[in-house]
């Protein structure tokens, strides 16, 4: 089964800000979550239904629907201020 990605308009803007090179790399991450959704780690806390996923220096949050095989991805941002 493979999964929608959807991004929201602060991940889109905040994609739009990175280096192209890791750009790239998240886009590749991206298309990886359709297959296996379940790649990123399970946060916990305020965060508990959200998951995240590396791509040095950056993180990926994103939430999860199964019943309709949908990942949207919440934020994209640095390692540093993502959960800001």
């Amino acid at each position: 089964m493979s999964y929608t990605v959807r991004l929201t308009p602060t991940a889109k803007k905040h994609l739009a800000k990175i280096p192209k090179n890791f750009q790239d790399k998240i886009k590749v991450t991206l298309v990886a979550l359709q297959n296996d959704p379940f790649l990123g780690k399970r946060l916990f806390g305020k965060y508990k239904d959200q998951y995240s996923i590396n791509v040095w220096p950056y993180r990926i949050i994103y939430e999860i629907h199964k019943n309709i095989l949908l990942i949207i991805v919440l934020d994209i941002g640095h390692r540093q201020g993502v959960y800001k």
